[in-house]
């Protein structure tokens, strides 16, 4: 296959479209001249102590601001910002002023509420200001759709030096860019003038954004914490899933082929895209069409080879990163329950971490065997017992957010994933129902020359249960203290707060017991990772039942949670 497929010079390019950078963008333009402005109103007599205050500048953070200040010389500003009522914590960070005019982000204050911001130089206060702040947007109801998320705390933290440093933030589909402290409390988010749902932060702290409400994910946005927008990309193919930014001013994520395969394949969300943030043009893309078994029936959804569909969405892939040690592009598919990775440079197969049934004869020496601590082989594959043990034990259904642990030694890949776990089976017989099911993080440690992998970590199966069960979506982020945030971003009950599925019948099996309502109320855990302590805990709702009648067939698609980090407010 490689012969027929790489000898072109694969993984090429696809020539450029439309595909560049919008430098005309007109939002982009007004916040150039926003900031300009702002700068040009700065003067000698902005000192600590008489600083502008525009709150809000750009329109789109309401819970930020930016400060006009001249500072006589360069200098080092600490900046504390709380509630009035001290009601939260303060967010705190430093901020380097230069000589003369400066326009200083500001955020992490608090909604409908009077917020007070403080300047320290060397630890003494050198100026206070109070900003009043409006109310969050509505929630959800018979008149407001995609309102804002209503946050609530299962498990407050007893020791804040037992977590992780900052906010959580999160984001929903189509809804709000947003973050919330400990408290439940929202302390920053971005209206929907921005990209909510495929969001992450870059080393410069700004965001890059894709969603589905704004150009159908061909407009990639980057934008700071107080919501100015500095670059707006335009895709020829859809950034579909989870950017991730690369070290050297280049993004990789999974790319739609929107403008039409040049082949006879309708099929959709099966490759890779890298693209060049200085040109906004594509570098590489990776067609796994060419590289993955397109004729094993999908599973937990996608359409069978061969149905009139269309777009095919066989494998959709979700998320994907680059192991350097291994020169390995590593990729999750949905839509086959499989973890594989490509050659950087070739785009050749190398591991298929997945279930064994349903491949053809040719895929089947990449397909790897689950083994112990002690490399033996955990479950017998030649029998159905061993089968539909592995299924539901040890492989991943439908995973998200495949993340890399880094490692430095050759022909090993170790990974983190959110396996959602639908089905959990390829016969439907066997398979479980959303309220008999879970979700969990599960680590896994392959062994590329033995043609193993080992699983020494797995959260949520017994811990969590079919509470935290998500049929779609969902993420978690490993902090550098060790501990855990875990967002299982898509679970749905019913009026009867039955756990159930995004689509009966396409994503899991119908359950006869299911009710005519759903609601979406997401949980969202940090656990000290290796002895699985719960040391925080909310809910993110909708806070309004859906059904058909009212919302349409997609009303279980009520409110999903696709990213999450534990960050500080600048960083």
């Amino acid at each position: 296959m490689s012969d027929k497929f790489f000898s072109a010079g694969y993984p090429a390019p696809r020539e450029p479209v439309n595909q560049k950078i919008d430098v005309a963008n007109a939002l982009v333009l007004a916040h150039n001249t926003f900031y300009q402005n702002m700068l040009s109103e700065v003067g000698e007599n902005n000192n600590f102590s008489h600083a502008i205050i525009w709150l809000n500048p750009y329109g789109t953070a309401p819970l930020s601001a930016c400060l006009g200040l001249w500072a006589e010389a360069e200098v080092t500003l600490t900046i504390s910002v709380q509630d009035n009522g001290g009601v939260t914590s303060a967010a705190t960070w430093a901020q380097q002023l230069q000589q003369g005019a400066n326009v200083i982000p500001v955020s992490g204050m608090v909604a409908d509420t009077l917020n007070v911001i403080t300047l320290l130089v060397d630890g003494q206060v050198v100026g206070k200001y109070t900003v009043s702040t409006a109310p969050l947007p509505l929630p959800d109801s018979a008149e407001v759709s995609l309102g804002f998320p209503v946050i609530s705390v299962t498990h407050a933290t007893d020791d804040l030096a037992s977590v992780g440093e900052g906010f959580y933030f999160t984001t929903q589909f189509d809804r709000y860019n947003l973050a919330f402290d400990q408290n439940g409390i929202v302390r920053w988010y971005t209206t929907k003038d921005i990209p909510s749902y495929n969001f992450v932060r870059m080393d410069n702290g700004h965001f890059l954004a894709t969603s589905q409400g704004i150009n159908h994910c061909l407009n990639m946005y980057e934008f700071d914490i107080v919501g100015r927008v500095y670059t707006v990309y335009l895709l020829d193919n859809e950034f579909h899933h989870s950017i991730l930014p690369l070290d050297d001013n280049r993004v990789i994520a999974p790319s739609e082929y929107s403008n039409g395969r040049p082949d006879a394949y309708s099929t959709g969300k099966d490759g890779i895209s890298i693209v060049d943030l200085t040109t906004g043009l594509e570098v590489a893309y990776y067609d796994m069409l060419k590289v993955m078994d397109y004729a094993r029936p999908a599973r937990p959804s996608g359409s069978a080879p061969g149905q009139d569909v269309e777009m095919d969405d066989w494998l959709h892939i979700n998320q994907c990163y680059i192991d350097k040690t291994n020169n390995l592009v590593i990729a999750s598919g949905r839509n086959q329950g499989a973890v594989f990775g490509v050659d950087v440079d070739t785009g050749a197969l190398r591991f298929i971490m997945a279930n064994h049934e349903g491949w053809a004869s040719e895929f089947e020496n990449y397909l790897l065997t689950p083994v112990n601590e002690q490399n033996e082989p955990l479950y017998d594959l030649s029998t159905q017992e061993g089968i539909d043990d592995a299924n539901l034990q040890f492989w991943t259904w439908g995973q998200h957010n495949v993340v890399e642990i880094p490692n430095d030694e050759p022909g090993i890949v170790e990974f983190l994933v959110f396996d959602n776990g639908n089905y959990r089976s390829r016969d439907d017989a066997k398979s479980l129902l959303p309220v008999d099911n879970f979700s969990r993080v599960v680590q896994f440690k392959i062994d590329l020359n033995a043609k193993t992998v080992f699983r020494p970590y797995e959260y949520g199966k017994t811990e969590v249960g079919n509470r935290g069960y998500s049929s779609y979506v969902s993420a978690k982020h490993l902090l550098s203290n060790g501990n855990l945030v875990i967002h299982f971003g898509g679970c749905i009950v019913d009026e009867n707060y039955r756990p159930g599925t995004s689509e009966p019948g396409y994503s899991d099996i119908i359950d006869p017991h299911e009710g005519s309502q759903a609601l979406g109320i997401l949980l969202l855990q940090e656990i000290h990772k290796e002895t699985k302590e719960l040391l925080f805990e909310a809910t993110i709702s909708s806070g309004y039942f859906k059904n058909a009648e009212a919302n349409g067939d997609s009303y279980r698609y009520d409110l999903s949670g696709f990213r999450v980090y534990k960050l500080p407010l600048f960083g």
